[in-house]
């Protein structure tokens, strides 16, 4: 039995809070990196399948004119906005682990499978074929067997969401402090629910539940986050040693850079524009390094590249794919500066610790930037 009451409070309470939500990361953010606009996306598909669900609910079984095809659109998008969340929350988890758009690259044609599949059984459903859901001649909703697909679609990208965490915590690139519980968590309750008892609303609310709790822990995340760069800082990369210390772990290279001239972007050109330069260099960081690579803003106009289990020639093909692409951004002169590093790369031996891995990155660093200044 519909329960209209509940539903419109249910989804009311996730609409305001979806929309409270994104005006309060509007305001108290300076910079909008990918992550941002994909947990944005989220909240965004959430707000309007609850808008969608709501609308369905309230033409269901009425007699009005255009009632059938406004419940069959209703009911369409929010098959999608379900399958949507799950695909959005999967490289929102990538970007947030990894924060590498190559990883991002190589993998979404896969991530999108399922959603891939769903859509087009939603198009399929919607010629008449009544293999998701019907509306009858009385403009009564009813689930049909193919509903099932959207909610298999929906747990296969939680669990790999899952997976994702705990094999980057193997890898050593993440220290596990990612809330995927926080997410996964409240949403397979939610889901459930709804699954099992028809005509109750708990999914898109106990979405906005989790996005909130999800926004919450990423205000503790931020003490391992560089907001100008969107990079990982220096407090994350020494827990990332620290650890590596006390653990038996795959192969570890870094790579250090420092940017060239960088005061005379300052100087010349204004802090605004420098601030600028490192969110630049962030960006073409995130465009360069591997699947198993993470970037580091150190500090200031230093950044370190940690990369997991490759021999030396991934190294120095990595260190020519930020020449390469640095090159390319010269070339586009899209800003008013233009970018150049000096890099020295050093391998995370048998009993080295945080320091001496720096001091022999550093020091390769510095050769670099002597015959950059002296021309030799």
């Amino acid at each position: 039995m519909i329960n209209i009451e509940e539903i419109l409070v249910a989804n009311g309470i996730t609409i305001l809070m979806m929309s409270f939500l994104l005006i309060c990361r509007r305001k108290n953010r300076e910079i909008l990196h990918m992550e941002d606009k994909i947990y944005d996306g989220m909240a965004i598909v959430n707000l309007l399948g609850a808008l969608a669900e709501t609308v369905s609910f309230m033409v269901d079984g009425k007699n009005l004119t255009g009632g059938r095809v406004v419940n069959y659109i209703s009911s369409s998008l929010c098959f999608v906005g379900t399958v949507s969340i799950g695909l959005l929350w999967c490289i929102y988890v990538q970007l947030r682990i990894y924060r590498n758009y190559k990883r991002i690259f190589h993998k979404v044609g896969v991530i999108m499978i399922p959603w891939i599949v769903e859509v087009i059984a939603v198009l399929y459903n919607l010629f008449g074929t009544e293999f998701i859901f019907k509306i009858s001649a009385n403009n009564e909703y009813q689930r049909c067997e193919g509903a099932i697909l959207g909610y298999i679609s929906l747990m296969i990208y939680f669990a790999y969401s899952i997976y994702s965490v705990y094999h980057s915590k193997k890898q050593g690139v993440n220290l596990n402090f990612f809330p995927i519980l926080f997410f996964v968590g409240p949403c397979v309750v939610g889901v459930l629910i709804q699954f099992f008892c028809y005509g109750i609303t708990t999914s898109w609310v106990l979405v906005a539940v989790a996005l909130t709790f999800v926004q919450m822990q990423s205000y503790a995340e931020n003490l391992y986050m560089d907001e100008l760069s969107g990079l990982f800082n220096r407090r994350y990369f020494n827990a990332v040693l620290a650890e590596r210390e006390n653990t038996n772990r795959r192969p570890l290279h870094g790579i250090m850079m420092d940017i060239n001239n960088f005061k005379h972007i300052n100087d010349n050109c204004g802090h605004n524009i420098g601030d600028r330069a490192i969110c630049v260099m962030g960006n073409i960081l995130f465009k360069s390094i591997p699947d198993t690579g993470m970037a580091i803003r150190y500090a200031g106009d230093e950044f370190i590249v940690l990369l997991s289990d490759v021999d030396k020639e991934h190294v120095f093909s990595t260190m020519n794919e930020i020449n390469s692409n640095l090159a390319k951004f010269n070339k586009c002169k899209e800003e008013a500066f233009t970018l150049s590093v000096a890099m020295g790369c050093a391998e995370f031996g048998e009993g080295d610790n945080a320091e001496t891995f720096l001091m022999r990155m550093d020091e390769k660093m510095y050769e670099e930037k002597r015959k950059f200044h002296t021309g030799k």
